[in-house]
């Protein structure tokens, strides 16, 4: 291979550069930030692909066949990538050349969304209105009862199991909300995330009948450890804003439910980080968030609903940091998906 010569602009530039074979997508050249930032010298990264090293968003791999079969310049904005064991947000832009694929990467001034949480204001508020709470569920609770002794079909009897259930799901959550913090949770057990999925699909169905769901699960994932009544109560609020998102696309409106094995990720926390290979997608094709909004939403307060509150995401954030895990969001119209990221037993 003959030893390339780029300008001397491009070898002392501050960001990391590649030059990409556009056929074979592997790396062909590297300027001297590219290898400082990947930590591999010239001689080690030549050949190889570079989403090896680079541990970026499967979306975003794309990024050099479209500049290849666009022959243009092309930028992807505040694209997560894994980087010394935490997630950062880099702008991403691929341009063609004469000697190949030019590959920029320029760390982001914003960061992710999991480390902004208003965790101290999520807490006041559960304290808040934890005991607001425990008086018309009791009420709840004796009426459904009540109603037990008139009900004489298998459907009713189950709705009515299932109204019990999550009473007493939502007096227990009531009863830790105001303890809730930013380290792992004290009422742990072996949870199984299918089982939560598809509780957290029935109790949103039960009220919205006509909802469409897909469901996609990975049945090899393993169990996860947590409070399985603070993660539900974040797998209803992810659920019910995507029903809520598609409620004026009634035609073709659908909600998927995924599960997979993710590798590369991990939370950085101070006591060593963690591997978060259990991903949980939520996934809509309604409208999707507005851009200005994207970076605020786990912000207590920050809402695309004109009636909302503004604190169901920033209660899915802080449940998410509180199992060592993260909480991430992609969207565009027609298809905005929520990822809850957890570690494993």
């Amino acid at each position: 291979m003959t030893e390339l010569h780029p300008h001397p602009l491009a070898e002392d530039s501050p960001f990391p550069l590649l030059l990409i074979s556009p056929d074979e997508e592997t790396i062909l050249w590297v300027n001297q930030a590219a290898q400082e930032w990947l930590g591999k010298s010239k001689r080690h990264l030549i050949g190889l692909n570079p989403w090896k090293f680079i541990k970026i968003e499967e979306g975003a791999q794309g990024i050099i066949g479209k500049c290849r079969k666009g022959r243009s310049p092309l930028t992807i904005r505040d694209a997560r990538i894994m980087h010394q064991g935490e997630t950062q947000l880099y702008h991403i832009t691929a341009y063609p050349t004469e000697a190949g694929i030019g590959l920029n990467l320029a760390r982001s001034g914003r960061q992710p969304q999991a480390g902004r949480l208003g965790g101290e204001l999520v807490s006041g508020m559960g304290r808040m209105i934890a005991h607001e709470l425990k008086n018309p569920l009791a009420g709840i609770k004796g009426a459904a009862q009540l109603l037990r002794d008139d009900i004489d079909t298998a459907e009713g009897l189950d709705l009515l199991d299932l109204i019990s259930s999550e009473i007493d799901r939502i007096r227990r959550l009531a009863d830790r909300m105001e303890t809730l913090g930013d380290q792992d949770p004290d009422n742990t057990e072996q949870v199984n995330i299918h089982e939560l999925l598809r509780q957290a699909r029935r109790v949103i169905q039960s009220a919205n009948p006509d909802l469409i769901f897909t469901e996609r699960y990975d049945p090899s994932l393993p169990m996860t450890t947590g409070d399985a009544d603070t993660l539900m109560q974040a797998l209803l609020n992810l659920i019910k804003n995507a029903s809520e998102a598609i409620e004026n696309n009634t035609d073709n409106g659908e909600i998927t439910l995924e599960t997979r094995f993710r590798a590369g990720v991990r939370n950085g926390r101070r006591e060593g980080p963690r591997h978060l290979p259990i991903e949980i997608r939520i996934i809509d094709n309604g409208p999707g968030v507005p851009p200005e909004l994207i970076h605020e939403l786990f912000q207590p307060f920050v809402t695309t609903k004109a009636d909302g509150q503004g604190l169901g995401l920033a209660l899915v954030s802080k449940v998410a940091r509180a199992h060592g895990g993260l909480v991430e969001v992609n969207s565009a119209p027609g298809h905005t998906e929520f990822s809850l990221l957890l570690p494993t037993s």
